[in-house]
């Protein structure tokens, strides 16, 4: 028995894991010769690990010299061989994606690892040097903004809650029309920050959004659920989940992105931009200072406007059988939202009923959720993503679920929050008006008992902005026309 460290924690694994998984490979191991350290191990692990496991990388150890990796071959081997490292969340019915190979190991690697653990982990030579860390992808035409937060902020919370949502306004200083190809957001404190989100901000809503950080104590504003600025446009719910203001997001296990050639957010002559950051101070409340790096075309580059569609469905988690507390009650809980986040938190649930089901008289709790949302335009789909918190166990995003068309965007059949990304298809898809996409998601409420910050007190579980509430969330990013 061995121990596998995944962002904090700490789990148990045999070294012959799941039967499907492992007996192939360890029937690998236990004939022929050790493979060679120097030509046939060191190659994968700068290769396919050293990215993260290095000094000051997302990985709680480095994995860069010979000894290194040699003293944590039991473990490399374990890891390798139930498929936990290196994490690549979508499931075998999801369809290709973009650098999916940079970062998945082929069945000849992860033998050729396993094999070498299980012979011993010896080296039989230095290791590789892993590749430097990149930059910012600069291309022909782009220029590069560094936006920060002025001040350093530290996140507190009302008493009895456990999260801080704060919008800080951040200025590019756009002379013209430009568009955003590339996001890297770099989190102050990771430990405390649950997720970043850049909203663009139109020049007409900057005098609101000044008006909101003025009139608060310390940098920037208090904003669940969004970015607490007027829409401006006229523009409905719908609408607004439909063409979201997202420039990007970063959540757990997200690296930088870049557009899909030939792509960009738009960003008016100036506009400026929102970076809402949600801190869980479960695990403190040190002072944050995020930042994010942006590259940027001219309108004159001709880039095609990238989009953001959300794809909220409801959460409803009743207590698990026997358990009993007044949380568990819903109208109880809706309570607690409004005195956690203010009285538009207890109104989401039933939102996200009406438009999923039509109807929110009667709420059905259920540890499966769907929501439906019918296409209206001409659309091609570049980027899938999904969004769940500590209780999530699976989501789904399909195209045309049920019929001969069906196509699967995303399929991540073992939820975790600690490696969240955005995935962009090798192979986008087309969408016509009438068409229907679709998110799923299953929660298991038992995970309140292993998951590292979930909610131990028994609750009933609704959509809500903190940690210890729930999200079902599909997050797509596409042009029109």
């Amino acid at each position: 028995m061995t121990r596998v460290r995944r962002r904090g924690v700490w789990l148990a694994l045999p070294l012959a894991l799941v039967p499907a998984v492992a007996i192939p490979l360890a029937a690998v191991a236990m004939s022929g010769s050790a493979p060679s350290f120097t030509r046939d191990v060191a190659p994968i692990i700068a290769g396919k690990c050293a990215g993260c496991h290095q000094t000051g990388g997302i990985a709680p150890f480095p994995l860069v010299t010979a000894k290194q990796i040699s003293a944590k071959s039991e473990l490399i081997g374990a890891a390798v061989q139930s498929r936990v490292m290196p994490p690549w969340p979508p499931g075998d019915r999801s369809p290709a994606y973009v650098g999916q190979a940079d970062t998945t190991l082929t069945t000849r690697e992860r033998a050729t690892l396993v094999t070498w653990a299980a012979k011993g982990g010896k080296v039989d030579g230095p290791a590789r040097r892993p590749a430097p860390r990149k930059g910012p992808d600069i291309r022909g035409g782009e220029r590069l903004l560094k936006l920060r937060m002025q001040a350093a902020y530290r996140p507190s919370a009302p008493r009895g809650a456990t999260d801080d949502h704060r919008c800080f306004l951040l200025d590019p200083k756009l002379a013209g029309d430009s568009s955003v190809t590339s996001v890297r957001i770099e989190p102050g404190r990771t430990k405390i920050v649950h997720h970043v989100i850049l909203f663009r901000v139109s020049p007409g809503q900057i005098a609101a959004a000044r008006q909101l950080d003025s009139g608060s104590a310390g940098p920037g504003w208090s904003c669940f659920g969004g970015t607490g600025l007027p829409a401006g446009d006229g523009s409905g719910f719908v609408d607004s989940l439909n063409d979201a203001t997202w420039v990007a997001a970063w959540a757990p296990g997200f690296s930088a992105s870049r557009m899909p050639d030939g792509t960009g957010v738009p960003l008016a002559a100036g506009s400026q931009i929102v970076m809402q950051v949600h801190y869980n101070l479960l695990n403190g409340n040190a002072p944050d200072r995020s930042r994010a790096l942006l590259t940027v075309a001219p309108a004159s580059a001709g880039l095609k406007p990238l989009r953001t569609m959300l794809l909220p469905g409801p959460v409803e988690l009743a207590c698990a059988k026997g358990e009993q507390a007044k949380l568990c009650n819903r109208n109880e809980a809706l309570f607690d939202l409004a005195r956690k986040y203010g009285p538009a938190a207890a109104y989401a649930p039933a939102g996200l009923l009406v438009l999923c089901r039509g109807n929110a008289s009667s709420p059905v709790a259920s540890p499966v959720s769907t929501c439906d949302r019918r296409i209206t335009a001409p659309t091609t789909i570049h980027v899938a993503a999904g969004h769940m918190h500590l209780l999530g166990a699976a989501v789904r995003l399909e195209l045309n679920p049920g019929t001969s068309r069906a196509r699967v965007l995303l399929d991540i059949p073992r939820w975790d929050f600690h490696w969240q990304n955005a995935y962009t298809l090798a192979r986008p898809v087309t969408a016509q008006p009438g068409d229907v996409v679709r998110v799923t998601c299953r929660h298991e409420v038992s995970k309140r008992k292993t998951a590292t910050g979930a909610p131990r007190a028994p609750r009933y579980v609704l959509w809500g902005e903190g940690t210890t509430d729930e999200m079902c969330l599909g997050i797509l990013q596409v042009t029109r026309g």
